[in-house]
């Protein structure tokens, strides 16, 4: 046996005595210490370029920044502010990370200029060239060109970044993650990889082993809940994806909110051609009309597959709008669902802000169908039409009356004459209306969409309409103001006859549906264009009685945007309702003094502008030229403090 291991045997040492004491001369020392260098100095340091260097006690370096915790003995002995901010540090990875981001901003904004100067017609890119002339700050420059609203950073500290940060990785790979939210950029070394954070300010970074998953896959409460009212095929009608979900919810998104406020197709028509299996041949339904459509409703979607730009809001369906269009450029044939989709994308750019193309689309649509003789009689006389010729009659009438609303908004001279087919020919098929989606809300009941009724309340609207381009014409003329006061009383008194026939704000609060909220709102819009005319400083007797029945038009259509918020939010709102939005706020953000009723609507249409303002650039240009206008037109907090989007749902 190992006499070791035994534990009887075990040896015992004997305690060692103490020693004599060490005896330490600090000043004669050779082994001394050196002083631990903080990388990071406080802001207030920086600027007084005190450097960032801690000693024991630090009562030698006064002037030096002690590091943090602020506040820091040197701001202590100043009686300054103490604050620090790591990623201002250029040696640390959190700074590279900050200047990727920051580079990131930049490169959006170049991508959105080099679009808007290549795409926008003459007027808007003059606009940006004077902008650019003028030395506006990066964040009024990058709300312009339809980007976010973002700070930038000072230039001259993210060119020392770049080029610390290009020094120190310039060799090394770098893996870049996006944010779930799609809005910033993470950059680190490979090697990194599991580690922990180099500091205790900085951020572990995320696991970049992510698979690439819908949104729409994802386990929500909202996903659950969301079945779409109409189920169609993605493939073969985009090319976009080949999600059947994404398409169904934005068909579905379509014909709740946009559809049946401007009816440029049949939907019942539509959708059973959209289901038919096989080719995308269809005299109904083609692939242009599909993404036109599909683009127009990513409008209403908050779906991250909807951008074409994780960054920018104003990108929703630009790829269903891009694939339209190259479908477009290589037709060869003309048919009743292109001329339909041509009005889509002509609508599209319209809440793009972009009038030109807008209107050239429009004139593309109109000339089509005139070749087409969409504008004649039917064939048939039977009643009610036939398919074709009901479909056909309902296209027509959607070209004149989007020709007639923006010739008004343009102040530009249409030419279409009336369609010969009688809108009411065209029957009184209809569909159940519910909001979609229904998760916010589950109590909410089927109801009629009151189709037919909202057509034939399109085509009375429109046809008064071309009263007020004939004015404008007169004025254009040179006509007089008391000939032109003169020829307004009749188109005026239709348009109020009609309201009165048309059901009040009272009524539809109890049973709303926003199509026929719409048309009350696009009479009483009619009504403020027709004034405009008259609006003229320079003939103070006409424009005060001008200005009256601007401002009165505008209070009732405040009203009902009331009604539409209470009932249904204001998430999803018809894109047809953006123009008088815009046109109310002009309009009484130059009344705003005059009455408390006056601010109460004002700060009404406020609400709906910034809504519409975070999808349509249309809208957005809008609000923000009142933005940049608030003390000027002595705007009140509260108006004020919704144009800053501090709550403006409440």
């Amino acid at each position: 046996m190992d006499m070791m291991s035994h534990p009887n045997n075990a040896r015992h040492f004997p305690a060692l005595a103490p020693g004599p004491p060490r005896m330490f001369a600090p000043q004669m020392s050779t082994a001394v210490t050196k002083p631990k260098k903080n990388s990071t100095a406080c802001l207030a340091c920086k600027a007084a370029k005190r450097k960032a260097k801690r000693t024991k006690a630090n009562t030698r370096y006064p002037q030096q920044c002690s590091g943090p915790d602020a506040p820091c003995k040197a701001c202590r002995a100043a009686n300054t502010l103490c604050h620090f901010d790591p990623s201002r540090d250029l040696r640390r990875k959190v700074a590279v990370k900050r200047t990727i981001h920051e580079l990131t901003k930049y490169k959006d904004l170049l991508i959105s200029l080099l679009g808007t100067v290549e795409s926008a017609d003459k007027i808007e890119v003059d606009k940006i060239w004077d902008m650019i002339q003028r030395k506006v700050t990066f964040e009024e420059l990058s709300l312009a060109v339809g980007g976010p609203e973002t700070k930038f950073g000072d230039p001259s500290e993210l060119s020392a970044a770049s080029k610390l940060a290009i020094a120190e990785y310039g060799d090394q790979p770098l893996e870049v993650s996006r944010s779930e939210a799609g809005r910033s950029s993470d950059a680190r070394r490979t090697s990194d990889a599991g580690s922990t954070a180099s500091s205790p300010d900085e951020v572990q970074p995320m696991n970049l082993q992510r698979p690439t998953v819908s949104p729409y896959a994802r386990i929500t409460l909202e996903s659950l809940c969301d079945i779409p009212l109409f189920e169609v095929p993605a493939r073969p009608w985009t090319e976009v994806t080949d999600d059947d979900y994404l398409v169904s919810h934005l068909v579905s998104l379509y014909f709740t909110w946009d559809h049946p406020c401007s009816q440029f197709l049949d939907q019942r028509t539509f959708l059973t051609h959209m289901k038919q299996k096989g080719g995308s041949k269809s005299e109904f339904c083609t692939p242009i009309l599909v993404n036109s459509l599909l683009s127009l409703a990513s409008t209403h979607s908050d779906s991250p597959d909807v951008l074409s730009s994780p960054d920018n809001a104003f990108s929703r369906g630009q790829r269903f709008f891009d694939e339209a269009q190259r479908l477009w450029q290589a037709e060869e044939e003309i048919s009743l669902p292109n001329i339909q989709a041509l009005l889509l994308m002509c609508c599209v750019f319209k809440f793009q802000g972009r009038a030109v193309q807008s209107w050239a689309m429009l004139g593309q649509a109109a000339q089509l169908a005139q070749e087409m003789r969409l504008f004649d009689a039917p064939i048939s006389q039977d009643r009610p039409l036939s398919e074709m010729e009901r479909v056909r009659t309902i296209t027509a009438w959607g070209i004149f009356n989007l020709s007639s609303q923006m010739s008004v908004e343009q102040r530009r001279i249409g030419s279409l004459a009336f369609p010969m087919s009688d809108i009411t020919l065209c029957g009184n098929d209809d569909f159940d209306w519910t909001p979609y989606p229904r998760s916010n809300k589950i109590t909410y009941h089927k109801k009629p969409a009151r189709l037919p009724e909202v057509r034939q309340g399109l085509v009375e609207v429109t046809k008064m309409m071309s009263d007020v381009q004939k004015l404008i014409s007169e004025r254009q003329r040179g006509t007089s103001f008391d000939e032109l006061w003169t020829k307004a009383q009749g188109p005026y008194d239709r348009l109020t006859d009609w309201l009165q026939r048309w059901p009040t704000v009272s009524e539809m609060q109890t049973d709303p549906v926003p199509q026929i909220l719409l048309l009350r709102i696009k009479c009483l819009q009619a009504i403020v264009s027709l004034f405009e005319e008259l609006n003229d400083p320079n003939q103070p007797q006409f424009a005060q009685q001008a200005r009256y029945y601007q401002t009165k038009s505008a209070y009732e259509m405040a009203q009902c945007f009331r009604v539409h918020r209470q009932a249904y939010g204001l998430k999803y709102i018809p894109s047809e309702m953006a123009d008088a939005t815009q046109r109310g706020l002009q309009v009484l953000a130059h009344q705003i003094q005059d009455s408390d009723e006056s601010r109460q609507a004002f700060m009404e249409l406020c609400r709906f502008g910034m809504a519409f303002s975070y999808t349509l650039k249309q809208t957005a240009n809008v609000v923000h030229e009142i933005r940049n206008s608030a003390v000027q037109l002595q705007l009140p907090a509260e108006a004020i403090a919704i144009l800053e989007d501090k709550g403006y749902e409440s």
